[in-house]
């Protein structure tokens, strides 16, 4: 099965406060998910996985907040992939929130 991701392709979309989550694969301990951040406000809570998350951006800009403090705020751009840690807790936004486009990414982790 192929996905257009940037055309906004999914099994099937929640959409949330926080940004749309399109299914894309869940199946043989790995789940894989598209999400779109646009004029959705920035959640409060942080965020973190039991296992490691693969994140890589699509389209535009997405900003990670951490909430240790020994842990810088990251932006990161078109093509650039995160490897999230396990139980690191986080939030993440499109940056600027200004922008005229939608940040897309895909995440990818264990299950």
């Amino acid at each position: 099965m192929v996905f257009h991701l940037t055309k906004g392709d999914a099994k099937r979309t929640k959409r949330t406060r926080f940004g749309s989550v399109g299914m894309l694969f869940h199946g043989d301990g790995i789940e894989a998910v598209s999400v779109s951040k646009e004029n959705e406000e920035i959640d409060p809570k942080w965020f973190s996985q039991k296992k490691v998350d693969l994140i890589t951006v699509l389209q535009g800009r997405l900003c990670f907040e951490y909430e240790r403090e020994d842990l810088a705020s990251q932006i990161l751009g078109a093509g650039d992939m995160l490897v999230l840690p396990a139980e690191v807790r986080c939030r993440a936004y499109r940056w600027p929130r200004s922008a005229k486009r939608p940040t897309l990414f895909l995440a990818v982790y264990p299950v």
